[in-house]
């Protein structure tokens, strides 16, 4: 007889995991244990006479009896602990559930490690009742790791006390060693010992849950820690496969039908397949090439339980429907390029078999090609296969056939993936009322594909088009379709698609549904962090102070809600955006404030906020901030930022280290800052220290053509007389470094320009001629191909006009070359292809006769009355004309080319004037002075 005196202890922990007796207080006195263990002998008699062998017509009362006597038992054990409650509270504090599954967990590991010692027990020496353990304990951990996921996820990290069994495979291998050791006890020689097909399946229904219990931890980890997870998910479904291979190798050798695969085995490792994939292709949009892998191999699992069933090696093996959609699925999860076609060639193999398919099976093809995105035509694919079950339906009539929201809502979605911009918004809108005319509802996931095709779509009414969506929307949800409601993800998606329109209505627009989402008690409905980044997004592309205001004024909502304790927080996305738009609205004071909120990241990332966190981007655009506010200051504030990256980076800050973006916008800083040779020096330094940096293999700071811009314009503004020396020796500069390969360095017509108003600024007597010569070679350049960059504009020919205008304090005969140069320059522009004269050329031209021609020279007759004229058919005439006309043409002239026009003041101004005359200006200049004038701080606001 066997002796249980020394094993029972052990048993009760086993029951005790797995929840037998759920009343029983454990703690680290044994004295309510020993009580029990007083009363087991009687116990134990009762049940080996209720487990022996009975007629069948016996069973199920012996069944019966046997319930009945195990809650008799539990009632005296719960009743046995309450009277000795007083005794256990003395002894022993009354733990929390989470802390009585801690310690069943505990006296499990313990109980599990002392059964596997060899030197306490050599293998064969468990006798029935010991080996009997081990495959309790086997069942017991399966159920462990099953049903507490959530104990087994925490780690030392989150202040949990429990460090053992916190990698994911620590368990499954702790079961793999509990069925090793029962194979080692049957060959020692242990008659008692039977290896099952269960325990086998019970380690692959181990595996299974690790792979669930990695998804559960990588929700909880950063982007490096997750993709640690999903190569441990890889692992586990490799392992699973093995052991299902070796479970075949053992049965074909031994022919032992105990350990033989069943249908099971088989479904439990494609499980594993299909949980891996689903886990290794989180986020969709990166290429994951696990995924890839996992859902070739569940097929390869398939195809080898096809074999083995053709074969008649295992004829468990032979897959059914359910084996077959699970590759289906694992291919539609995978995000492959070409997982439409193996979902859709496998779905004809199914056919070949004469497997029954279901909608399901289509369903699944149609989602495959859907996340196939773009590539190889997976939209026209996906809809095909929509027409075959359509055709299948019509055909058989069977109901069970006919396309669901789940077919047409995965169309809609394919054809909002298609980047086929308008025409795949049209058609998932087509698909929309395709789908409600055939009598099938639609819901929220329809109309939220939808409204992400127009998002998508970059067309013009974009917007137009999703607000109808969304009354759509809200008309369906108010005629009683309860599936249809709009949730978080149809106002974000709305609101993104107004917001890239960049248009103030819209963005209007979807401040008010920001509105709606804020004051909404509804549940799924309340704004999250991409609610408000994309508002603030769409307002800083807002190219004026009112975008940059709006922008500013929506981060304030942000850090409401944020200190409201609503789950929403501020990043760095936010930020950057607000200054990126301080930097472009040209306020007063938007260079402080943007330097204001770059401070206010500072402080925050040094409280321990690691959302917010300042980076080259935030840094770059402040310098731009100050380069566009016109500061005399703006190159000192400048370098002092510049300085403080270079200092934050060496010290470890390497998201801080500027590159050649940063460099760019300190050397505009210096350029606009008035300075003059102060200035044009400070940005050649910097120039200087890019190149040497870049020569020693610092990619990052390559200097690029707008660099050279920036310090040709430092130079340009000098107001010294070796300006425009300095600037052509940059651009030959830049011309030889583009000639021996550096395409960076291309000089582009903004860089010629530039060079042009420095001569233009000079005091040489030639400068006129100098300037053409500038106009001559970029002419040459891009006729020739050689650089097409370099295409001359109307601008580029107003300033060589501009040279000729200032050419008056020079000897008579170097005026007389500068208005043959000016005629010439005029001429050439009116004929030629890279544009027609302006109001300022013609002004300019007016100015040039007016300062190189004698006031009792004829010629001021000759040249500026057609001049004038034809400046009149373009529609060109405006303020400047008519004041450089006044200065330019004799008294009889001007009373002559004006006569007709009553004047309302003292001269004639560009309302006196017919509109024809002047009905092509384009004058900007008093606007944006005007604009650039207002303060920021004249709005009401509420600092951060």
């Amino acid at each position: 007889m066997i002796d249980f005196s020394n094993t029972f202890p052990l048993v009760l922990l086993i029951l005790l995991s797995l929840n037998v007796i759920q009343s029983f207080q454990i703690g680290p006195s044994l004295l309510t244990v020993r009580n029990i263990h007083q009363r087991h002998s009687s116990t134990r008699v009762q049940l080996e006479h209720m487990n022996r062998p009975r007629p069948n017509d016996n069973r199920k009362r012996s069944r019966k009896r046997k319930r009945n006597f195990i809650r008799r038992e539990r009632t005296k054990y719960s009743t046995l602990s309450q009277e000795n409650a007083p005794l256990l509270l003395v002894e022993t504090p009354i733990l929390t559930p989470a802390q009585q599954q801690m310690e069943r967990y505990r006296y499990l590991h313990d109980a599990t490690l002392r059964l596997l010692n060899v030197q306490e027990f050599p293998p064969g020496s468990l006798i029935k009742g010991k080996w009997h353990e081990l495959h309790s304990m086997l069942v017991a951990w399966s159920k462990w790791i099953s049903t507490d996921i959530e104990l087994l996820s925490h780690d030392t990290r989150r202040g949990d006390h429990i460090v053992s069994h916190a990698h994911p495979t620590d368990v499954p291998l702790l079961v793999e060693s509990i069925l090793k050791r029962i194979i080692d006890e049957q060959a020692a020689g242990n008659a008692n010992v039977k290896i099952t097909t269960h325990m086998y399946n019970t380690i692959l229904d181990t595996w299974l849950a690790t792979i669930h219990k990695t998804s559960v931890l990588k929700r909880e980890y950063g982007k490096a820690e997750s993709e640690e997870k999903g190569t441990m998910c890889m692992i586990a479904a490799e392992r699973s496969f093995e052991i299902l291979k070796k479970m075949q190798s053992e049965y074909e050798l031994t022919k032992d039908d105990g350990i033989k695969p069943n249908f099971f085995s088989f479904l439990t490792v494609l499980k594993s397949w299909l949980k891996a994939c689903s886990m290794t292709c989180i986020p969709s949009s990166e290429k994951n090439v696990s995924s890839h892998l996992a859902s070739r191999k569940a097929h390869q699992n398939l195809q080898w339980m096809e074999y083995l069933a053709r074969s008649g090696r295992n004829e468990n093996a032979k897959p059914n429907l359910l084996a077959y959609t699970m590759v289906l699925d694992a291919y539609a999860k995978s995000g492959e390029k070409d997982a439409g076609t193996k979902a859709e060639a496998l779905l004809r193999h199914m056919q070949k078999e004469n497997i029954e398919l279901n909608l399901f099976s289509y369903n699944l093809v149609i989602n495959a090609y859907t996340r196939q995105g773009r590539r190889g035509g997976a939209v026209d694919n996906a809809e095909r296969i929509l027409h075959e079950v359509e055709d299948i339906y019509q055909q058989t009539g069977n109901p069970a056939m006919k396309p669901d929201v789940v077919t047409y809502t995965s169309l809609v979605t394919a054809w909002a993936n298609s980047n086929r911009r308008g025409y795949g918004a049209n058609r998932a809108e087509e698909i929309l009322n395709r789908m409600i005319m055939a009598g099938c509802e639609p819901n929220t996931v329809t109309f939220n594909a939808v409204l992400k095709a127009w998002c998508r779509s970059a067309e013009m009414d974009a917007s137009e088009r999703a607000l109808d969506i969304f009354k759509r929307m809200e008309m369906e949800h108010a005629r009683g379709n309860a599936n249809v409601k709009s949730d978080r993800i149809t106002f974000n998606t709305l609101i993104h698609t107004l917001a890239k329109s960049g248009k103030s209505k819209h963005l209007q627009r979807a401040e008010e549904l920001l509105e709606i989402m804020e004051t909404s008690k509804e549940e799924g409905v309340s704004p999250n962090s991409f609610s408000y980044n994309t508002i603030i997004e769409g307002w800083s592309k807002v190219r004026d102070g009112n975008g940059a205001y709006k922008a500013y004024c929506v981060l304030q909502k942000l850090l409401a809600a944020e200190k409201s304790g609503k789950g929403i927080h501020s990043d760095s996305f936010s930020f950057n955006n607000v200054i990126f738009a301080l930097s472009r609205s040209g306020l007063k004071s938007s260079a402080l404030r943007a330097e204001g909120l770059l401070q206010f990241m500072e402080k925050e990332h040094k409280s321990g906020n690691t959302r917010i966190q300042p980076d080259v981007f935030g840094y770059s655009a402040t310098i731009h901030a100050w380069a566009s506010s016109g500061d005399k200051d703006a190159g000192i504030r400048a370098d002092a930022l510049l300085e403080l990256m270079e200092q934050k980076s060496l010290s470890g800050e390497y998201k801080l280290k500027p590159n050649t973006v940063t460099y760019n916008s300190c050397i505009d800083c210096w350029a606009k800052s008035g300075q003059g040779i102060f200035a044009a020096r400070k940005a050649e330094k910097l120039l200087e220290k890019m190149e040497t940096l870049y020569k020693n293999g610092d990619d990052s700071l390559k200097p690029t053509t707008r660099t050279y811009n920036s310090v040709l314009l430092a130079w340009a503004k000098s107001k010294t007389k070796c300006a425009h020396w300095k600037s052509v020796q940059l651009l030959n500069h830049m011309w030889e470094q583009y000639q021996s390969g550096d395409i960076d360095l291309k000089p582009d017509a903004l860089a010629y320009n530039t060079v042009i108003d420095a001569i233009s600024k000079s005091h040489r007597e030639d400068k006129a001629q100098m300037a053409l010569r500038i106009l001559r070679t970029m002419d040459k350049l891009y006729r020739a191909g050689q650089n097409k960059d370099a295409r001359p504009s109307e601008f580029t020919y107003t300033s060589v006009l501009n040279s000729c205008a200032f050419s008056g304090i020079c000897s008579l005969n170097s005026r007389r070359k500068a208005l043959d140069t000016a005629i010439f320059t005029l001429e050439e522009l009116q004929e030629s292809p890279y544009g027609r004269p302006n109001h300022v050329t013609y002004g300019m031209f007016l100015k040039a006769c007016a300062n190189l021609i004698p006031m009792d020279d004829d010629r001021r007759r000759v040249v500026v009355e057609p001049v004038f004229l034809q400046c009149c058919k373009d529609g060109q005439v405006g303020e400047n004309v008519l004041r450089q006309l006044r200065l330019a043409a004799p008294e009889d002239l001007y009373r002559k080319l004006l006569s007709g026009i009553r004047q309302s003041g003292a001269y004639v101004t560009v309302e006196d004037i017919p509109k024809e005359w002047r009905c092509n200006v384009k004058d900007d200049r008093n606007r944006r002075r005007k604009f650039r004038n207002r303060n920021f701080n004249d709005k009401k606001q509420v600092r951060p």
